[in-house]
């Protein structure tokens, strides 16, 4: 459980993941550099956990120092701010010795708030009921399937990859699964596993940031594995890639930054030259 200024909700976290229907695990909470009391607020579970402090790296290398500290077979995640549903370990740790010849695992989510955009889990029932399965290149790229609080991953081949890319500071997550997919495969568990709570002090909403990582995320995996683009199709990659720049211009005109978002928008013209709404923000900011 990576940690940063989270005094607010990590108890309640902690206290979700400690009443787990399964206990054989360890808990261990990497604080990334707080200086909101943290610390303080976890002395009373210092005989149940282990705590270790850095200073920031983000929460890519925050994650990376609790995975070098695990002892376990299995690596879980947990957010801070999020809760785990009482049956996470178990139905995750069931699926994972059932099918040995998955590497990774991932869980459904809901809203702690309730319902959102429509609806109450995370990854929508249609598109969940798909995902059992397994879960697949396309469905990687083409939404936000795999997140870390739902996900459980054998330490082994986490290890083989080189961990999580520190890099990044939201889309680690992404660049997780396309890195696993490469030579592993990773299950779906349609159960809700996780809560996830929106607040406003999330990094994840800025659009800017998410863009510009899911970008990053996209490009390393033409570079890195382009067997990988081929089974996504060129075309459909184009366009994804497309999107996200568009996404990018307009986070970037939001912020008065034109020239940037007039390069952002000629890029995503470049890719997807068809568009007919990426043409119009084109002309209309030229």
């Amino acid at each position: 459980m990576p940690t940063y200024n989270r005094r607010a909700y990590i108890r309640e976290s902690l206290d979700s993941v400690l009443c787990q229907s399964f206990q054989d695990f360890e808990v261990i909470v990497v604080d990334d550099g707080s200086t909101d009391g943290t610390e303080e607020e976890l002395r009373p579970y210092q005989d149940r956990i282990l705590y270790l402090y850095q200073e920031n790296r983000g929460g890519a290398g925050a994650h990376n120092t609790g995975i070098r500290h695990a002892r376990g077979q299995y690596v879980a995640f947990m957010d801070s701010d999020d809760l785990a549903t009482p049956l996470h370990l178990q139905s995750l740790t069931d699926f994972l010795e059932r099918y040995p010849q998955y590497a990774m695992v991932v869980g459904n989510g809901a809203y702690l708030e309730g319902e959102y955009h429509n609806r109450r889990t995370i990854i929508p029932s249609w598109k969940a009921k798909k995902l059992e399965a397994g879960v697949g290149l396309k469905d990687v790229y083409d939404g936000r399937v795999v997140r870390m609080q739902g996900t459980m991953i054998r330490k082994g081949p986490l290890e083989e990859i080189g961990l999580l890319d520190d890099w990044f500071r939201i889309s680690w997550d992404l660049d997780l699964a396309f890195r696993v997919l490469r030579n592993h495969r990773i299950g779906f568990v349609n159960e809700v596993v996780y809560l996830y709570r929106k607040h406003g002090s999330h990094v994840g909403g800025d659009d800017e940031l998410r863009s510009r990582e899911n970008l990053r995320a996209l490009h390393k995996l033409s570079a890195d594995y382009p067997e990988g683009v081929e089974l996504i199709g060129r075309r459909s990659f184009s366009r994804l890639c497309a999107y996200r720049y568009c996404r990018l211009a307009r986070a970037l005109a939001k912020k008065g930054e034109m020239e940037g978002a007039r390069d952002a928008m000629r890029q995503a013209v470049t890719l997807n030259p068809f568009s007919l709404k990426y043409r119009f923000f084109q002309y209309r900011w030229a």
